[in-house]
């Protein structure tokens, strides 16, 4: 019962989160480009405005978002989470190594052999998505302070 409601509360702050973890999408082909789907295509969802839903980047929540930190622990429930919601029940976390920048974490399957492994930022994003956010966020602050 206590495991069913760890789980749940998981799948609900990942759920809360999956911008962070928008790396994982569907058609994901293995070069951190997803093609489609919820998470990684080029829907728009609800709150979003403009091509490509610009407004996800510069809205009042990103900073908070950008800001947020996790730790290891955090991270491999989020992880769990991600998988557990994309129904593959072959795959699971392997290692969360903490980085100066944030994380390294291996998705492996159930025999470990290694799947994909994933550069995030202390918050959760791909580190090389989090990079180009926050050069972005920093960019239009300048315009708008200067």
């Amino acid at each position: 019962m206590k495991k069913t409601i760890m789980m749940a509360a998981a799948l609900a702050t990942a759920l809360s989160t999956s911008s962070a973890f928008a790396w994982w999408g569907d058609n994901d082909n293995n070069d951190g480009k997803s093609g489609g789907g919820c998470y990684g295509g080029h829907q728009m969802h609800q709150g979003q405005k403009g091509h490509h839903g610009r407004h996800g980047t510069r809205g009042p929540g990103m900073k908070e978002q950008m800001n947020r930190s996790y730790t290891a622990d955090e991270t491999r429930t989020l992880a769990e989470a991600r998988l557990l919601r994309k129904g593959n029940p072959n795959l699971k976390v392997g290692e969360v190594i903490p980085t100066d920048n944030g994380y390294k974490l291996t998705i492996v399957t159930k025999d470990n052999s290694l799947v994909k492994e994933r550069e995030l930022a202390k918050n959760g994003m791909p580190l090389e998505r989090y990079n180009a956010i926050k050069k972005r966020m920093d960019a239009w602050e300048s315009r708008q302070n200067g």
